[in-house]
Parts: C-alpha cells; sequence; structure tokens
C-alpha cells in the first residue's frame, strides 16, 4: 500500500468537509431549495468523523505499526481502512439524499464495525509491540468502541418510541465525549509520543504511565461534565471534579514533556511544524481549561444552553486542535515535499481556523446578553472560503519525495 496515497487521500477527504461547510454556509444565506441543510449537516458530521479525521488516524496507525512492529501482517488493517472509506463516502451521499434512512444507517453501522474490528485486530498485535504509545492507540480505540453506546441507545429508543429529551441528549453527548475527548485526543498524543521519541525524546514508561492513566480516568468518568444538567448526588458530582483536575494534571504534564523535549524539535523539525504544534497545543490547552471551568454549574449551564458556545466548543476541539494536528502530522511523516505553495496553503488554512473560532467564540460570549456579532454568517462563509481554498491548494502540492521507498 503506498502510504503517502492513502495520507493524500485522507487530505482530499478534509476538503470534502470543507466544501460541505462551504455550501453550508451559503444555505444559510442565500437559497438552495434542492438541499436540506439538516441532512448537509449529518453528511459533514458523518463524513468528518469517518471520512476525515478517522481515516487520517487509522493511516498514521498504520504506518506507526509498520515502524514497530516489522513482522506484523498489516495487510488486514489496509482492507479496513479501505472498507471505512467505502462507508464514509456511502454515508456522504446517502445523507446528502435522505438524512437518516436505511442507506444511511447501514453506511454508518458498517463504518462502526469496521472500528470494532479494527480495535480487535490492534488488541491483538499490541502484545508483539514494546512501545510507550501503545497504550494511548488502544485506549484511543477502546473509547470509539465504547462511544458506540450512545448510537445504539438512540437507534433503541428511536426503534421503540421511547424518546425522551434527557436520554437523547446524554446519548448524544456521550457519543461525542468518547469520540472527541477519548479516541480523536488519545491516538493524537499517542502519534505526539511517537514523534517525540523519533526525534531522540523518548518517554520513560513510569512518567508514560502516569500521564496516561490520569488521562484516562479524568476522560472515562469526565463524560459526568457533559450532563452535570440531570440531577446526580453530591458524591458523584465530587468525583468528576476529582476526574477534571486529574486530566487537567495529566495535560499540564504532557505540556512539560514536550517542554523539555523541544530542543530535540527544534533539531528534526522545520519551524512551521513546530508552530502548527504549538498552534494545536493553545486550542488543547483552552479546551482543558474550559473543561475544568465547566465544573462550575452556572458556567456548565451556560456552556450547554447556548448553541453557539456548543458549536464553538466542537469546532475548537475538532478543527483547531485534532484537525490542525493531523495534518502537522501527515507532512512530518517526510513522504511529502514541503514547497513554498505548500506551506502558503497551511498559514492559510490556520488563519482560517483561527478566524472561524474567533467569530463563533465571540457569537458565543455575546449570545449570553442576546447580542448578535454584526454579519456573521457573511463572515464565517467568506473564512470558511478561505479554509476551502486553502485544503485545496495544500492537496495540489502535495508531491511524493522521490526518495522515499514505499510498499
Amino acid at each position: 500500500m503506498q502510504r503517502s496515497f492513502w495520507l493524500k487521500f485522507s487530505v482530499f477527504n478534509f476538503f470534502i468537509v470543507a466544501l460541505l461547510g462551504v455550501v453550508m454556509r451559503y444555505k444559510i444565506l442565500y437559497s438552495l431549495p434542492f438541499l436540506d441543510q439538516k441532512h448537509l449537516q449529518e453528511a459533514h458530521s458523518h463524513f468528518a468523523f469517518y471520512g476525515w479525521i478517522t481515516n487520517a488516524i487509522y493511516v498514521l496507525i498504520l504506518i506507526y505499526l509498520r515502524k514497530v512492529g516489522a513482522a506484523l501482517n498489516l495487510k488486514k488493517y489496509e482492507y479496513l481502512i479501505i472498507i471505512n472509506l467505502v462507508a464514509s463516502f456511502s454515508m456522504l451521499g446517502t445523507f446528502i439524499y435522505g438524512g437518516y434512512f436505511w442507506a444511511s444507517i447501514v453506511a454508518s453501522t458498517a463504518a462502526l464495525l469496521c472500528s470494532f474490528v479494527f480495535f480487535f485486530f490492534f488488541i491483538r498485535d499490541s502484545f508483539k509491540i514494546q512501545d510507550a504509545s501503545k497504550i494511548w492507540f488502544l485506549a484511543g480505540l477502546f473509547f470509539a468502541f465504547i462511544s458506540s453506546l450512545g448510537v445504539f441507545n438512540l437507534a433503541y429508543m428511536g426503534m421503540t418510541g421511547t424518546m425522551k429529551q434527557d436520554m437523547y441528549l446524554a446519548s448524544e453527548y456521550y457519543y461525542l465525549h468518547f469520540q472527541y475527548n477519548g479516541f480523536f485526543i488519545f491516538s493524537c498524543i499517542g502519534l505526539l509520543l511517537f514523534s517525540l521519541k523519533e526525534t531522540g525524546a523518548a518517554i520513560t514508561k513510569r512518567h508514560n504511565s502516569i500521564i496516561f492513566w490520569l488521562m484516562f480516568i479524568g476522560c472515562l468518568i469526565g463524560f459526568g461534565l457533559s450532563v452535570l444538567w440531570l440531577k446526580m448526588p453530591a458524591y458523584i458530582f465530587a468525583v468528576i471534579v476529582i476526574a477534571s483536575v486529574a486530566q487537567t494534571v495529566g495535560a499540564v504534564m504532557i505540556y512539560a514533556f514536550v517542554k523539555k523535549s523541544w530542543t530535540n524539535l527544534v533539531l528534526k523539525w522545520s519551524p512551521m511544524q513546530r508552530f502548527v504544534l504549538i498552534f494545536a497545543g493553545f486550542a488543547f490547552a483552552v479546551k482543558i481549561a474550559l473543561q475544568l471551568g465547566s465544573n462550575i454549574p452556572a458556567l456548565n449551564q451556560f456552556a450547554f444552553g447556548f448553541r453557539n458556545v456548543v458549536i464553538a466548543y466542537l469546532h475548537l476541539v475538532l478543527l483547531m486542535c485534532i484537525a490542525t494536528f493531523l495534518i502537522n502530522q501527515i507532512l512530518a511523516t517526510n513522504y511529502f515535499t514541503i514547497t513554498k505553495p505548500l506551506l502558503l496553503g497551511l498559514k492559510l488554512l490556520l488563519l482560517g481556523i483561527f478566524l472561524n473560532e474567533f467569530v463563533l467564540g465571540m457569537m458565543g460570549i455575546l449570545s449570553i446578553k442576546y447580542i448578535a456579532v454584526p454579519y456573521a454568517n457573511n463572515i464565517l462563509l467568506y473564512v470558511s472560503l478561505l479554509m476551502f481554498i486553502s485544503i485545496f491548494v495544500i492537496f495540489i502540492n502535495m508531491k511524493t519525495r522521490k526518495d522515499v521507498i514505499q510498499d
């Protein structure tokens, strides 16, 4: 399998996600009657999760496995990547066509089952691997596995007609929490630690174990932060607070390790790669701070009570933190020639992501007082166009290096 092809394909999928974003922003301002906005949103979110983020993580994990487990048979992972892509594009078409119906549900189920099989294979192969990142990938895939309970509960309530607003929101937040804060974040940390190891800054087994368990327990119990509006005993709330503090400590320890390893990154990574890492790291720091602050009931009610705030937070994690980090990891593989046009595309993408988050954040903050940001939707349309164009520029300038040997 040509690794550079699949990495470039992941960026192409990101391009499609951006295209859908532009269309949705356009529809808010202008008429596009042959497309349903809700169906577009469903296609956008599902394809962003599986076609872009999940696919990129799968390919990067496969590259990781090739480096740490030369004796492993990895053909099965390649088949799963193809199955996931087929399911993702099926979801893209069926959701745009009709939203939730039998065809889109079949495609979604196929992608979900694919993640189960990927997890099973990784568990089996992990016994042959001795590396610090292994437990992070295992945890990430585990969280992807348990996140499906939220989807299954929604399906069960829909089929039995027992849908209740509180349970609907709890199931939806359960799925999102363990995808965003579990699968995506833990996989990214695993990739980061392995990148640092390749620069000569390997984390010690003890240090890695302490950070991992602080983050793991924090994520597992941290779901409670998403449902603080449910009535719960004081002792459960106390456990949730302790878990969020534990995750904050784990995050601070990760920052300290990266800072300690910075000299190695200066020697091995380009200034642009280091800047992108800082950019994504800043977004992660804001996410951790907001997460810790949401233990305050008034702030939690504000966060989950205003749609603009929820949208701003989700974009902060998915776009400014995870998507930016993954683009950096793809370029850090050194499979592609880093040219000036590619760097220009990357700079424009970072600018677009920042402006997008800034406007969404302002909309969220001002919505407390029910103040509308003037021309916000127009600005967001232009910003989404900027991101769309920048990803296209990155994609067309991703030229595989001739001196890279691939199988």
